[in-house]
């Protein structure tokens, strides 16, 4: 029996690349003999960055930079000079996972810091820059990695406006992005969305990710107008429809922002492009069957995650696909379908923190026990063919 492993990173607890090892453990304890083939699909989210630094021949940089809340954080990036490419994971600068669930503040968190990351990438010389969202602990729709890239904010008197405040941005009349544009001329910026949300709306980058973020429900409809505005202001720049880009919401609004600043800018799913990268489809053809996982299932998958594109991806070819995980939502009915199931790993009732801690040992024996079903199921069929 052939069994492709893909797993997706568990936020705040392991790397596509750990849970992966997790599982192949959980299945090799089982089964030493069973063919196995992992592949970290990582969706644009944290973990992408190592993922991607082979496939580039890249070398990993770090940088010192401003993490979401000002302070400073050493993040990583990688680099191929010879080819001018650059890879920047925004979870590394503006990602969740730097700030403490009680010190979330969504009214200052900023991605200035991605921003430095793509002025050294500039310095460098690269003229290509993939940048993969996901992850972040910011709503800022970009506007601080257009901050440190020179995008000025002017009010109605025709004033510059600091912003250290979201708030700020209602004073906001206008922008230039001479300066920023001037620094980008001859570069193209590939952005890797981990979904497909739009900016604004009920499926929009607050009232789908706000809340994670710690956004509060009270403050749900601010910041909706924040970025009401903020589209309207990037509208005034682009001839592209904010509005109604795809993707344009994910990690806070970040690509709608990118993309209204230069002409050389591609969104795309960072699960698609890293599923083509690697050939999964091809691989999926090979395997008796598919495991894939991530911390929850719920209606995010349906935004274009990582294991909702594996889970439709084998469903087309006719292959069992079983999904991992952390959570199930209790509105996991919408979009379990391209499932052939879903687990959950926990054991037993814990807290979060508890089962953030024991991600590792919980997945690698579920791992263990879905792959026993499995086995009978292929053993059942193997006699039914001797009959």
């Amino acid at each position: 029996m052939r069994i492709l492993l893909l797993p997706n990173a568990f936020k705040n607890a392991l790397t596509a690349e750990e849970a992966g090892q997790a599982m192949v453990r959980g299945i090799r304890q089982i089964d030493p003999e069973v063919t196995i083939e992992m592949i970290p699909i990582p969706d644009g989210g944290d973990g992408t960055l190592s993922a991607l630094l082979p496939h580039f021949n890249a070398e990993k940089r770090k940088l010192q930079v401003s993490g979401p809340l000002g302070d400073p954080v050493n993040a990583f990036w990688g680099l191929n000079k010879t080819g001018g490419i650059a890879i920047i994971e925004l979870a590394e600068a503006s990602g969740l996972q730097l700030i403490s669930p009680t010190k979330m503040d969504p009214w200052r968190a900023s991605t200035f810091g991605t921003g430095q990351l793509i002025r050294e990438a500039l310095r460098e010389g690269c003229t290509t820059i993939y940048l993969t969202v996901g992850g972040s602990a910011t709503v800022d729709g970009g506007l601080g990695i257009l901050q440190a890239l020179g995008a000025v904010f002017i009010d109605e008197q025709g004033h510059e406006v600091s912003i250290t405040h979201l708030t700020d941005l209602f004073k906001v009349a206008s922008i230039s992005f001479v300066k920023l544009r001037q620094q980008l001329v001859n570069t193209k910026l590939v952005v890797l969305t981990d979904v497909e949300n739009v900016l604004c709306g009920n499926e929009g980058a607050v009232q789908i990710y706000g809340p994670q973020k710690g956004i509060r429900t009270e403050d749900l409809a601010t910041f909706n107008a924040l970025l009401e505005h903020w589209a309207w202001l990037l509208s005034t720049q682009t001839a592209l429809n904010i509005w109604e880009l795809k993707g344009g919401g994910a990690s806070g609004g970040v690509p709608a922002g990118i993309a209204a600043c230069h002409d050389h800018v591609q969104i795309m799913s960072g699960a698609e492009w890293i599923l083509d990268l690697n050939k999964i489809s091809e691989r999926i053809q090979l395997a008796d069957w598919v495991l894939t996982c991530e911390g929850k299932i719920d209606h995010q998958t349906r935004f274009g995650k990582g294991p909702g594109r594996i889970a439709h991806l084998s469903e087309t070819l006719m292959v069992p696909c079983v999904a991992l995980c952390g959570q199930i939502s209790e509105d996991y009915e919408a979009v379990h379908s391209p499932f052939t199931a879903v687990f959950s790993i926990n054991r037993k009732p814990q807290s979060l923190e508890v089962s953030i801690r024991d991600s590792a040992i919980n997945l690698s024996h579920m791992a263990g026990q879905v792959y026993q079903l499995m086995a009978l199921k292929r053993t059942k069929k193997s006699n039914k063919n001797i009959t």
